[in-house]
């Protein structure tokens, strides 16, 4: 009887183990970028600025959303959540309007660089959440997930409320 239960145990914790290791294996191993907060990237989004030989993705809406992203052409972006737009004045002078006239209390919207690991620019971005991953899980591609704020919540979201509960 005492063996069987060692050995049900045994195996019961080889079992967690492997779960374990499993979900370890879930988080990115790839070289970490970084996505950083630069103001004069802002102003120049702002003033209309559209990057030349860059590659714009957006989420959300086409009409409205609620980030967007220009890389550089020398990379590819590899992603699931962006979806790729041809970039014109007309449309950035549009979603700048749609911006200016959706605010979210503190959630404000905020601009800067995107850093492959070695700091090497791999683009910019436009959005109201400041912190993202950034991994190249090879030389040449980049994956840029949805942005958000501290606590992995994202502006605008309901729970991104300063008063929980609050209704």
């Amino acid at each position: 009887m005492h063996k069987r239960w060692l050995l049900i145990s045994a195996l019961v914790l080889s079992g967690c183990w492997g779960v374990l290791a499993g979900c370890s294996s879930l988080t990115s191993t790839s070289p970490k970028g970084r996505w950083v907060e630069q103001e004069e990237v802002q102003q120049s989004i702002e003033n209309g600025a559209i990057f030349p030989r860059h590659t714009y993705y957006y989420l959300g809406s086409i009409v409205a959303p609620d980030s967007f992203i220009a890389v550089d052409n020398r990379f590819q972006l590899r992603s699931r959540v962006w979806s790729k737009v041809a970039m014109s004045p007309e449309r950035l002078a549009g979603w700048l309007q749609w911006y200016s006239q959706e605010m979210y209390g503190s959630c404000d919207y905020r601009a800067g660089r995107i850093y492959a690991p070695d700091g090497t620019p791999v683009g910019y971005w436009y959005s109201q959440n400041e912190l993202n991953n950034v991994y190249m899980p090879q030389p040449g591609v980049i994956e840029v997930y949805r942005p958000h704020t501290v606590g992995q919540m994202v502006c605008g979201e309901e729970r991104d409320s300063p008063f929980i509960g609050a209704e």
